[in-house]
């Protein structure tokens, strides 16, 4: 071919390519909420747009926007016969180090954070999912009506949500997630530093409460040797409990307790994790030194702080909804130390009862409510049943382990672990969850742009801070879903135990191995609802 010909060929095809490109209209699509949706896909499962729930309960659904050309300006309104519905755009966030197994991107980008912005850009060819919860407050058919527009364009996708004639009672799984109110990440969420107990800093604090009641997490950590004021006068101490009492008012008032997990007294002696425990002292000049349990200075401090704690709590009427942790943790190797610390709680404040993180199991009669991590409750699982027969509680732990096959709540995840971890507890009998990590946000890297660090990315938090303000997840969402569907199996199960462990075990075949495909998720909640229904 003549060179000249093939020039003017290659430009005629390029402005083809451009027009056909143009004539390419900006669409909007429905994808199941359990779905993460990478901002390359182009081969989305279709869903429809339609999501069944008791009352009670929060309705999702997911819609994803592209265009062939950038937007600057796209704003999400709804619609119609839902009040209180909201439509949030899910960001993205980078992940610098690939940790799972399981999911991954090219660009490292994965969705998360749901932003509350009123707009945003979006790139030509990119996906953008627009997140849309409506609150279920009464049976019956919800419609719907989500709105995008942006300069120059405006689409419109119609949705339903069913509400069924079924009641969710309040969970009855114990939650809860560990949060952080030093300066750093207190700075982190304001934008600027906050001076603790302050007005402002207990503003910060009753959002931390009212978001997590939201979320159904009814148990709050509190640190009752953090949070009292000392005093030492000769031998004796005098003890100051008022910022422990209101914080523990604040999250009560938020809606949150339920239950009070006394923060930890002790920790390793030495950075090995085989190390035995010590406990902290307080010094008369500030600040604490460690002892073990049976150091002199140690029973003399504990031997007036732990009644006179016992004694508080009594007095506020929390004595009942109060768990002690000890130390974080305990492996074979320390647990001789771990029980000196119970046995000097137990002889100071015997009615105290103790909740702790556990990877052993030489702690009988040191501790009243385990907390296995999820592997070791698969490998421990007769024992664990025997502690129940025996009258202690079994809970169960996820943090920077287990990785996959285990369910936990990583970024790298597929979005239905997260919501599986509570089809697991309720089929395994497990009466409480715990993670350490709601907002353990890393200091001098924004948790937009990293997530990365020692750990899994998403094993340091769940939520992220904008302008003053808590910013739910994707991964939040499916673990709320997940609460409420151990509550709507744990309903059925108190008139049909076959049928929801029926349904149960077809999704969860092992403490490690799921049917995690989403449309066959979606039948049996399907047939979970109408099974209530009836």
């Amino acid at each position: 071919m003549n060179p000249s010909i093939a020039i003017l060929f290659l430009l005629a095809l390029a402005a083809w390519a451009a027009d056909s490109s143009a004539q390419t209209p900006p669409a909007l699509s429905c994808v199941d909420p359990l779905v993460k949706v990478f901002r390359g896909d182009t081969n989305l499962p279709p869903a429809v747009a339609e999501s069944h729930v008791a009352v009670g309960e929060y309705a999702t659904l997911q819609f994803v926007f592209r265009s062939p050309a950038a937007v600057i300006n796209l704003s999400a309104g709804v619609a119609g016969e839902v009040p209180g519905a909201t439509a949030r755009f899910v960001g993205y966030v980078k992940v610098g180090q690939r940790r799972c197994n399981e999911l991954w991107t090219a660009d490292g980008r994965f969705p998360d954070p749901l932003l509350e912005d009123k707009a945003i850009a979006v790139a030509a060819n990119q996906n953008q999912p627009v997140w849309v919860t409506v609150p279920a407050k009464a049976p019956g058919l919800l419609k719907g009506q989500l709105t995008l527009q942006w300069n120059g364009g405006t689409l419109q996708q119609p949705f339903t949500v069913r509400v069924h004639d079924v009641r969710m009672k309040k969970p009855r799984l114990w939650v809860t997630n560990w949060w952080f109110s030093d300066p750093d990440r207190l700075a982190l969420l304001a934008g600027h530093k906050v001076e603790p107990f302050s007005i402002e800093y207990w503003k910060q604090i009753r959002q931390f409460a009212d978001f997590m009641a939201a979320y159904h997490q009814n148990v709050v950590l509190v640190s009752p040797l953090d949070l009292t004021q000392m005093r030492q006068k000769d031998n004796r101490w005098d003890f100051d409990f008022s910022r422990f009492d209101k914080t523990i008012e604040t999250f009560i008032a938020g809606g949150v307790v339920g239950r009070i997990e006394g923060g930890h007294i002790g920790e390793r002696a030495s950075g090995d994790w085989k190390s035995p425990f010590a406990i902290r002292v307080p010094q008369a000049a500030g600040g604490f030194t460690h002892r073990p349990a049976t150091h002199e200075a140690a029973r003399a401090f504990y031997g007036q702080f732990f009644p006179a704690l016992a004694r508080h709590l009594a007095a506020r009427g929390w004595d009942k909804m109060y768990w002690q942790h000890l130390a974080d943790e305990p492996v074979a190797e320390n647990a001789a130390s771990y029980r000196q610390i119970a046995d000097l709680l137990h002889e100071f404040a015997p009615k105290v009862r103790v909740i702790e993180a556990t990877q052993t199991r030489e702690l009988v009669g040191a501790v009243n409510t385990w907390v296995p991590i999820l592997d070791h409750l698969h490998r421990d699982y007769d024992f664990m049943r025997e502690r129940q027969k025996a009258g202690d509680e079994v809970w169960t732990y996820t943090c920077c382990g287990p990785g996959d096959p285990y369910a936990n709540r990583f970024i790298e995840q597929q979005l239905i672990k997260p919501r599986l971890l509570h089809w697991i507890n309720f089929r395994y009998g497990v009466t409480g969850y715990l993670h350490w990590g709601f907002n353990y946000w890393n200091i001098g890297t924004s948790p937009f742009e990293e997530t990365t660090f020692t750990w899994p990315a998403g094993d340091q938090w769940i939520v992220y801070p904008k302008d003053g303000k808590l910013l739910s997840s994707i991964r939040l969402e499916a673990m709320r879903d997940g609460i409420a569907d151990h509550e709507l199996l744990s309903m059925l199960a108190e008139s049909q135990p076959a049928l929801a462990q029926k349904l149960a075990a077809e999704t969860i075949l092992d403490f490690n191995r799921y049917d995690t495909d989403v449309a066959r998720f979606r039948v049996r909640r399907l047939q979970l609802l109408e099974a209530l229904g009836k």
